[in-house]
């Protein structure tokens, strides 16, 4: 359960409180300082980044050894990419939660990602908190953390 407050009227940006445990995240990104910047904020928002990979391939084993309540995963990564990590993780889980994020977007790709059975797909460059304000409408509307 979590609440989400608007703080600005102006920008779309949200404050989540999370009433009960920190959402569980995967961050899977072969690009180190996107990376390290979207972990770190998203511990400054009281998300629990228990793991963090560089292809698809990782994301599928840390997919399946921490079972996170969500995944963000690149599209574009060299050997195995974002695809291969979302069939993969989606083969051990198909109710899994993956947020695919893409510099490569078009409205082509999003309908494919999103039929293919992501979450949602958000398309660099992005608002950091969008991606707090998606965890947590996902996080509310699944009722994951209630149901652990």
């Amino acid at each position: 359960m979590c609440i989400i407050l608007q703080t600005s009227t102006q920008v779309a940006s949200y404050l989540i409180i999370f009433m009960t445990e920190k959402p569980k995240v995967i961050v899977i990104d072969d690009e180190p300082t996107n990376l390290d910047v979207l972990c770190e904020f998203l511990e400054l928002n009281d998300v629990n980044v228990v793991a963090r990979g560089n292809n698809g391939f990782e994301a599928v084993q840390l997919f399946e050894r921490h079972n996170p309540d969500i995944t963000l995963l690149d599209v574009a990564m060299p050997n195995y990419d974002g695809y291969f990590g979302l069939r993969g993780i989606l083969t051990l889980s198909k109710n899994a939660k993956v947020v695919m994020i893409t510099a490569l977007g078009n409205s082509k790709m999003r309908e494919e990602l999103l039929e293919f059975g992501a979450e949602e797909v958000l398309n660099k460059p992005f608002e950091l908190n969008g991606v707090i304000e998606i965890i947590g409408e996902i996080m509310d509307k699944e009722n994951i953390i209630a149901n652990r």
